[in-house]
Formats: C-alpha cells, sequence, structure tokens
C-alpha cells in the first residue's frame, strides 16, 4: 500500500495549487478582455489586504501551537487530555485564537470603501468594466472566511499536516472549480469570492465533524497570555507579514494606478506563475516545519538546523530550475497572442530572480522563528518599502520593467547580505551533509 508521507501530501496539494492556478489563468487569457485581466488582478491584489488584519498569527499558530501540544493528547472527536495546566493553557490559547479571527472578519469589511476610493481614483477609472457589486461580494466573502486560517494553523501544529493538507487541498479544488464556472459564464470578475467561501465551508465542516471537542469545551484563560506567549514574537513576524503583502499585491497595484490595466494584468498573471511555482518547491520546507519547532523545544538544535538545511537546498534547487524551465517556456511561446498577456522574457526572468530572493527569506525566516527570532524581518521590510517608493516614482514613465528593476536591485543589495548576515550570527557555519538526520 502506498505510504503519503505529510511532506507527500503538502507536496501534492501544492502541485495542485499550481496546476488549477495554471488553469485559472488560461481561462482569464480566454474568456476575459486584457482590461478585464488587469482588474481581476487589481481586485486580487487589494483584496489581499485582510491579511494585514492577521499580523502573521496565522502562520506563527503552527509553531506556536506544535509547542502548547506537545505532551498533550489529541484524541478522537477533539478531546484533549491529560487534564491539567499544560491542557489549560493550551485550550485558552485557542479561545483566544477564535476571538482574534471573529474581530478580524468584521474588520475585513472595511475594504468595501477602500476599493472604491482606489479604483475610482486610478487612472484606469474611465474604463467601462463593472468592478463594484463584484468588489462587495468578494469582500464579504472574504470576511465569512477568517476563522477557517485559526482551526487549520492550530491542527497543523499539533501535528496532523498530512490532514490539514488535506482539507487544504479539499477547499482549494472546490474553489478553483467554483471560479472556473464563473470565469467561462462571463463573471469572471467574481470568482476571486470562490477560494474564500471554499475555505469557509470546507473547513467549518470538517473543524466540526473532526474535532468538535475543542469547540465544546470550556473556555478558560488560565496558563496563557497573549502579550507573553505571542506578542514578541508577533510583533516582528507581523513585520514580515506585511512585508509580504506589500511585496505580492503592491506592485501590481502601483501599475495599475500609474499605468494602464493592460500592464497590470502582464503583470500580476507573471506574479501569480512566479508565486505559485516558488511556494510549491519550498513546499518541501514547509512540512518540516513542526518537527523543526519540535526539535528545538527538546533541545536537539543541531538537528532542527541540519534539517533545514537538507529541505532548503531541495526547495532552492527544484525553485531554480522551476524558474529557468518556465522563462524557456516564455520565450518559446512567444509567437502566440497568449504570451502578449505575460511580460516579455527578460521581464519575466528578472521578476523570476526577485521572487528567488523572496522565498529564500521566507524559507529562512521559518528556521530562524523555530528558535523565537525573528532576523530577517526589518531588512525585507526596508528592501520592499524602498522598492516601493523608487516604484511609485519610476512607474509613470518606465512602467513594469522599471518597478522590477528596482525591486531586484534593491533585494540583491539589502536581503541577500541579511540572510548571509543573520545566519552567520546564528550558527557560525553550515553543518555538513553527514550530519543531517533522515
Amino acid at each position: 500500500m502506498l505510504h503519503l508521507t505529510p511532506a507527500h501530501v503538502v507536496l501534492f496539494q501544492k502541485a495542485w495549487q499550481a496546476l488549477s492556478g495554471f488553469v485559472t489563468a488560461l481561462l482569464v487569457i480566454q474568456f476575459l478582455s486584457a482590461s478585464e485581466q488587469g482588474y481581476y488582478y487589481a481586485i486580487g491584489s487589494l483584496l489581499s489586504g485582510y491579511v494585514l488584519l492577521d499580523l502573521g498569527l496565522s502562520g506563527l499558530l503552527v509553531q506556536l501551537s506544535a509547542r502548547m501540544f506537545s505532551g498533550l493528547d489529541l484524541g478522537d472527536g477533539g478531546r484533549l487530555g491529560p487534564i491539567g495546566e499544560k491542557r489549560s493553557a493550551c485550550l485558552a490559547m485557542l479561545a483566544w485564537s477564535r476571538r482574534w479571527y471573529a474581530r478580524a472578519s468584521l474588520l475585513v469589511l472595511l475594504l468595501i470603501p477602500v476599493g472604491f476610493i482606489y479604483f475610482s481614483l486610478a487612472r484606469t477609472s474611465h474604463e467601462e468594466i463593472n468592478w463594484q457589486w463584484p468588489w462587495i461580494f468578494i469582500v464579504i466573502a472574504v470576511a465569512l472566511s477568517m476563522s477557517a486560517y485559526s482551526a487549520l494553523s492550530i491542527i497543523e501544529g499539533a501535528g496532523r499536516v498530512a490532514e490539514v493538507y488535506w482539507v487544504r487541498f479539499a477547499h482549494y479544488a472546490l474553489g478553483a472549480v467554483l471560479a472556473w464556472v464563473l470565469i467561462v459564464g462571463g463573471n469572471g470578475l467574481y470568482a476571486p469570492a470562490m477560494p474564500a467561501l471554499a475555505i469557509a465551508v470546507t473547513t467549518t465542516v470538517w473543524f466540526r465533524l473532526r474535532y468538535r471537542g475543542l469547540l465544546e469545551e470550556g473556555e478558560t484563560s488560565h496558563g496563557f497570555s497573549w502579550r507573553q506567549e505571542v506578542w514578541p514574537l508577533q510583533k516582528r513576524v507581523a513585520l514580515s507579514w506585511f512585508a509580504g503583502y506589500a511585496f505580492l499585491n503592491a506592485p501590481i497595484l502601483i501599475v495599475f494606478y500609474y499605468r494602464d490595466a493592460v500592464s497590470a494584468g502582464q503583470l500580476g498573471l507573471t506574479a501569480v506563475v512566479a508565486n505559485v511555482l516558488g511556494s510549491l518547491c519550498a513546499s518541501w520546507l514547509t512540512a518540516a516545519v513542526p518537527r523543526m519547532t519540535n526539535l528545538v523545544s527538546f533541545g536537539r538544535d543541531g538537528d532542527s538546523k541540519a534539517l533545514f538545511l537538507r529541505e532548503f537546498r531541495k526547495a532552492l534547487f527544484l525553485m531554480i530550475l522551476s524558474y529557468g524551465a518556465a522563462v524557456l517556456l516564455v520565450m518559446g511561446i512567444g509567437h502566440l497572442s497568449v504570451a502578449q498577456r505575460l511580460l516579455p522574457p527578460l521581464e519575466t526572468t528578472l521578476l523570476f530572480a526577485v521572487f528567488t530572493i523572496f522565498h529564500s527569506v521566507g524559507m529562512l525566516s521559518l528556521h530562524f522563528r523555530a528558535r523565537g527570532s525573528e532576523v530577517l524581518a526589518y531588512p525585507l521590510a526596508v528592501a520592499i518599502l524602498l522598492s516601493l517608493i523608487a516604484s511609485c516614482v519610476i512607474a509613470p514613465n518606465l512602467g513594469v520593467i522599471g518597478v522590477i528593476v528596482v525591486f531586484f536591485g534593491l533585494f540583491v543589495l539589502i536581503c541577500i547580505p541579511a540572510m548571509i548576515i543573520g545566519w552567520r550570527r546564528m550558527h557560525g557555519g553550515l553543518v555538513p551533509e553527514s550530519q543531517v538526520p533522515s
């Protein structure tokens, strides 16, 4: 019988995410005009502002849960034992996280007026694209989905990585299919709402069926303090979270605002390809995060470091290989009309290089966070902030190529040295391959 490890399940889910993203991109090209494509990706980028309300908590909860569930038993139906102080602290953490995301779901609705202001002031506002009702519908869908992030992160941190990623596969599959139906049916600007609705439905059903016991436990505040347990690291993780949002979305919004919808659509589509490929390759490392954190909590820092190095090398090699193949594909289809919806080969190559650095920073940050440190938050934030300021100046005249060159130059000058210095300060050197645990 085929045995699937958590890494295999994560890779499978990421592979589906990549495949469905590719199909979505093809449908967008086929059924949306070039201007509608620009609105499609601009809506998605502005919509992603909801992550600012998360403040990095969903990623931090994985590592926090891995520590708090250590020594506890999560039984059938979500019953947690044994009874004691550690169990009370864990339940208090669960209750607090639910309250956090309940408040965040209400704040998401503030995106509705923000979107109306942005799209009304953009230079593309004169185009006859009906974006108003889709925008309202999408924001409401995202508000409904907020509570799902807490549930997924906590159960993943409890060590059930494979199960969580099967659930993620289910909601990605459902969301993608529903989005495809809308795009093909001529309602493509409503499509970004479907993944949010899918995660809300699938996660709610799964959690209530599998872990109802965690919901039925009486709330307690004993043994857990957000200010002591979460905030010291979250305030640094939040900076990285904000920087990640700005990197993935702000360039598209800048090009859309200062140039035109067509250019924004080209950048948005190519950036989606870059991020999906990078995230897929980084999944080798993502699946190892709970184990790395547990090794550190048991004092096996050397083993955790060695495990990180092994998975990081795999991920980086696959990333470079995938990006190289994608550039060759873009060059090969240059004579086809579909190529007009993507960036030209030179811009694509530079963009992939920027994403390689960005994902490398993200993977190394996971290693540092397992040790309660956020070494790369400030360098990444500075590089992105300076890039965005320069992009606002350059975009009106040089467009997409100017924005990408600015990001590439500042990432090379700031992020790469920061990674090298951060690693040397924490470890002093590399672990020989022979010491890497299996």
